[in-house]
């Protein structure tokens, strides 16, 4: 719109090294595995993947949300009594279902844990994670960031200056949560998180390819989706190594037919082209990126937003406003004067219209 615990899961892992001659293509494959998992007499699929099942044994399922709605199909062989545990949920978010007597949700040990329990009939049966206005369309408010890094240790300052921003639904990221994508890396961010009061949804930048793709894929869900709450529409896009393969390019076709009817925000971590044009901070054809600004324009985008580069910027492209915002701690762009920030994004999908985008500044 332009307007005014064993499981059994498919994920496909990904060669990091020599030998992956089509990395983007690769990682596409592997995202349509996402959600999905067998064990202990139960069967999971997340819709369109947005989620990582963690756990799945005969008495517990474990997700992590990737979206602030999710829903998914749960398959029991018997009848059997489950407990569900939703990580990185809005924190009024109730898991529901249509078939299924559960109790009340309950909030776990972060308030962006949900939890629930109830005996399961045999057969499959739906469940739905959303906040009780989730599917009302009304003003609300993001805050956007990327580029964490090195700063791992410290983005608890961060989460801690987002916490005093008032009204945040959820975090949306442009990727780069960590330096190397080790596994001691991403446990320390998922610790930092106990720090921020809602929840934080990303999709991968290039830093997240230093390892096997698989392990951002088992812990936090897709890195090419669409995400939708009051309204708007939120388009993921894996640019990782520096372009978007073209899986993602026929899944972005969807998005955007999907999106034209809605306030529609486009996030990726590589910005298209780099609007300054000396910081090897865009995609690796010039081609490509004017490609997908004339489809994003065509599409309706409404914004993009970008990181990678270690700074803030406020631009536009193909007549999409456009921001730039690296403020999450990796080494910043000293000379251009701003150094940890974030994004606070004001949202009124009813009027189809960015009402603003602010920098709230940790430094």
């Amino acid at each position: 719109m332009r307007g005014t615990s064993a499981i059994v899961a498919t994920t496909v892992v990904i060669a990091a090294g020599a030998g992956c001659t089509q990395p983007g293509a690769d990682r596409a494959a592997a995202e349509l595995a996402v959600g999905q998992a067998a064990a202990a007499g139960w069967t999971v699929a997340i819709d369109d993947g947005l989620g990582a099942v963690r756990r799945l044994d005969p008495a517990v399922l474990e997700v992590w949300a990737g979206a602030p709605t999710i829903e998914l199909t749960l398959g029991a062989e018997v009848t059997t009594s489950l407990t569900v545990i939703i990580h990185n949920a809005v924190p009024d978010a109730e898991i529901t279902s249509p078939t299924v007597a559960l109790g009340a949700t309950t909030t776990g040990a972060r308030v962006t844990d949900r939890t629930v329990s109830a005996v399961i009939p045999a057969g499959a049966h739906r469940l739905r994670v959303a906040a009780p206005d989730a599917d009302e369309v009304g003003r609300f408010r993001v805050v956007a960031m990327a580029d964490i890094q090195t700063a791992l240790p410290t983005v608890d300052e961060v989460f801690a200056r987002i916490a005093g921003v008032p009204d945040v639904r959820f975090v949306v990221s442009m990727g780069d949560l960590t330096e190397r994508a080790l596994e001691e890396e991403y446990d320390l961010f998922e610790a930092q998180l106990a720090y921020l009061p809602v929840p934080y949804y990303t999709t991968l930048g290039n830093h997240e390819l230093w390892t096997e793709a698989d392990n951002y894929f088992r812990r936090f869900g897709r890195a090419s989706f669409q995400a939708r709450f009051k309204g708007a529409a939120f388009t993921f896009a894996d640019s990782g190594d520096g372009g978007l393969d073209p899986t993602v390019e026929g899944w972005l076709d969807g998005w955007l037919a999907d999106g034209a009817d809605d306030l529609h925000l486009f996030l990726t971590h590589y910005p298209p082209i780099d609007p300054v044009g000396v910081r090897a901070g865009s995609f690796r054809s010039r081609r490509q990126a004017h490609q997908l600004l004339a489809r994003l324009s065509e599409g309706g985008v409404d914004l993009t937003l970008y990181g990678h580069v270690h700074t803030f910027l406020a631009y536009e492209n193909a007549g999409i406003p456009a921001y730039i915002s690296g403020g999450g701690g990796a080494v910043p762009v000293r000379w251009d004067g701003i150094g940890r920030h974030v994004l606070v994004v004001d949202l009124d999908p009813a009027r189809g219209a960015i009402d603003q985008v602010g920098v709230a500044r940790v430094d």
